[in-house]
């Protein structure tokens, strides 16, 4: 597993978190705010994790999270650090 920061470009916000609910697990999406969001997924790159979910004509943008830095709530910190465990152990 792996975690992707999706972020849903031009207004297609609706259209991304359609895919997102149907395609993903919901303990394996944390939305940041609307149209961002950090997922988990067994895809090994960004091309993957976008075709697994059916981005294909939507305007996104994907990269994979390797570490993070910054001031955010305290549950997406909760949250990274559960699925960066999991990855460790």
């Amino acid at each position: 597993m792996a975690l992707f920061f999706l972020v849903a470009l031009q207004n297609s916000d609706p259209a991304v978190r359609e895919m997102i609910s149907t395609k993903i697990a919901a303990g394996s999406v944390y939305e940041i705010e609307s149209g961002k969001w950090i997922i988990d997924s067994p895809a090994t790159t960004s091309k993957d994790m976008a075709e697994s979910i059916g981005l294909t004509d939507t305007p996104f943008f994907i990269v994979p999270v390797r570490g993070y830095f910054g001031r955010a709530q305290p549950d997406l910190w909760e949250w990274l650090a559960v699925k960066s465990a999991a990855k460790v152990g």
